[in-house]
């Protein structure tokens, strides 16, 4: 593939972990990836195993065939992911941001699924359900941002609340 910068890059190798990562909660057979942006040895097996599994030829290396197919599999098989399914909580036209001491009911959300990840980052701190956009859960959301390649401005915008609600979904599907 070819890409823009490193950066996105690195947003395409998160996006392919996160699609193994999901794919591997409903079948044992594939190998556990890490949500790293590194296209690393573990990556690149469960890549392979991919490809063996669905009739590729087992390079390890996400041509535009292999990224079809992810996408396809993953998305016939969002269905069976334990009957989850996400509410509406933002405007479907991506115009969207939280700001620091702003008060919401999605920030409750927002707060609860930090609070739910938080066994996956060492740094979040401890986080109160206040519906208002406070200092930890500002810091929560900048580390957040970080870990997943995502600018950390502490804004939460329509990308940011994207992952987090892709990390809490694998989390719930982890504990099963």
């Amino acid at each position: 593939m070819a890409y823009i910068d490193s950066t996105n890059e690195a947003i395409a190798i998160l996006q392919i972990q996160r699609i193994l990562r999901a794919l591997e909660l409903l079948d044992s057979d594939f190998s556990s990836v890490p949500l790293s942006g590194v296209y690393e040895n573990e990556t690149r097996g469960a890549v392979a195993e991919f490809q063996a599994k669905y009739g590729l030829e087992s390079t390890g290396v996400v041509d535009y065939e292999t990224w079809v197919l992810l996408h396809k599999i993953y998305d016939d098989t969002s269905h069976e992911r334990n009957g989850i399914r996400r509410v509406q909580l933002v405007p479907n036209d991506g115009v969207f941001s939280i700001i620091p001491g702003q008060k919401d009911d999605i920030i409750y959300v927002i707060q609860y699924m930090l609070s739910t990840i938080s066994t996956h980052y060492d740094d979040f701190g401890s986080l109160e359900y206040t519906g208002i956009y406070d200092e930890p859960t500002q810091n929560a959301i900048k580390v957040f941002q970080r870990k997943n390649l995502i600018d950390a401005t502490g804004i939460i915008d329509a990308s940011t609340l994207e992952a987090l609600f892709e990390e809490y979904e694998g989390v719930i599907l982890e504990r099963g």
